[in-house]
């Protein structure tokens, strides 16, 4: 009898988990920005990192359904984009290369999207991990919470993470109808960029231009993470139940 109750429970608990499972909006999404792109980035920065052969590779929870948070001009940015705050979560990453401990997590970001914004009227999609300097200027945003833990690497630490994706870029064609965030991350071609600022000057008080410190990596694509199936969860917890079965029988 105790043991039709523990295999019902074990049932029961199963088919919640699908059920949640099912309803959940956020969604894990792995990544990887495989080309480091030497004409662009900061050259002494990307040498630290591993030079041209270096990777980026991770993952994040994206959430379809996280609520319009602001108009980025409402907040001092540049007019046309539209904040989802806490849309992109969870995301961590390593730097590929033959230098180790090049990681990076950070716990809740920022998606802005644009619509055909000015300037200079194309499409965008950003994903930042923290702030960055606001339009014209170049010290950083103090009056913004970071959550960013990065990594330092010589005489610069890691700042903000952005992965973005622009009309008019590697192809990209127009890809945004309006305000509404995207229900999935871009599926074409992207860019990641890490953006540095001085160790000895973290709100970067020298106001050094921001992106002066950045390597990009491009090629970026996103792929949702495999999800389990509810006959594998099924499966896994059924076999959960026959162990305990098993190691209740051995004690008695």
């Amino acid at each position: 009898m105790a043991l039709r109750q523990f295999t019902a429970a074990l049932a029961a608990v199963a088919a919640s988990c699908i059920s949640v499972s099912a309803m959940a909006a956020p969604v894990v999404y792995n990544y990887s920005a495989p080309v480091a792109v030497p004409f662009s980035s900061n050259p002494a920065l990307l040498a630290l990192l591993g030079g041209a052969t270096a990777t980026v590779s991770g993952s994040f929870v994206y959430d379809a359904a996280t609520p319009f948070t602001t108009y980025s001009q409402n907040i001092g940015y540049a007019a046309g984009g539209a904040l989802y705050s806490g849309a992109i979560s969870q995301l961590t990453g390593t730097v590929n290369s033959s230098v180790s401990g090049l990681t990076f997590t950070d716990g809740s970001g920022t998606i802005s999207q644009g619509n055909e914004a000015a300037p200079p009227g194309l499409d965008w999609f950003t994903m930042n991990a923290d702030a960055t300097p606001r339009p014209g200027q170049n010290t950083t945003p103090a009056e913004y919470a970071r959550d960013l833990a990065g990594f330092t690497v010589g005489d610069y630490t890691l700042h903000n993470v952005r992965l973005y994706w622009l009309e008019g870029s590697l192809g990209a064609t127009d890809f945004i109808a309006s305000d509404a965030l995207l229900p999935t991350p871009p599926s074409f071609n992207g860019v990641l960029a890490l953006d540095f600022v001085l160790t000895a000057d973290p709100t970067n008080i020298a106001n050094t231009p921001y992106n002066s410190r950045t390597v990009y990596f491009a090629g970026m694509t996103v792929q949702a993470a495999p999800v389990p199936e509810p006959g594998t969860t099924a499966l896994a917890l059924a076999g959960m139940a026959g162990l305990a079965l098993a190691l209740r029988r051995r004690k008695a």
